[in-house]
């Protein structure tokens, strides 16, 4: 480049700067946390007919779990820029509870294991 230390540090950074602001632009900011809310308007449009009695909701918001009386249950989780549901019953899957971790893991092998 120029030769000299501090300008090429400069404009090193300068071209950072704008690789960064370029990628964000493109592809926007990252998802934001899954929280009740968003968890339970997504699976109000992605399974109308399921009705939650409960909800876990992870506390970093990668996933929530949603419960109902009649043994089935919904994962609710971020996938790439969007949120994603899968419906199952709770009979079906192997949800192991240690400390205050839950990891559910289902038979399903396009879902993998949610931990919450």
């Amino acid at each position: 480049m120029t030769g000299n230390f501090l300008i090429d540090s400069a404009i090193s950074l300068a071209g950072i700067i704008f690789l960064v602001l370029l990628t964000r632009s493109l592809f926007g900011a990252p998802p934001a946390p899954v929280s009740e809310e968003n968890a339970r308007e997504r699976l109000a449009f992605d399974e109308p007919d399921f009705v939650p009695a409960s909800w876990i909701v992870d506390r970093s918001g990668r996933a929530a779990l949603a419960l109902a009386e009649n043994g089935e249950a919904a994962i609710v989780r971020r996938l790439g820029g969007d949120l994603v549901t899968r419906r199952f019953q709770t009979a079906d899957a192997n949800i192991v509870s240690g400390g205050d971790r839950l990891i559910i893991r289902l038979p399903d092998l396009t879902v993998p294991d949610v931990t919450l």
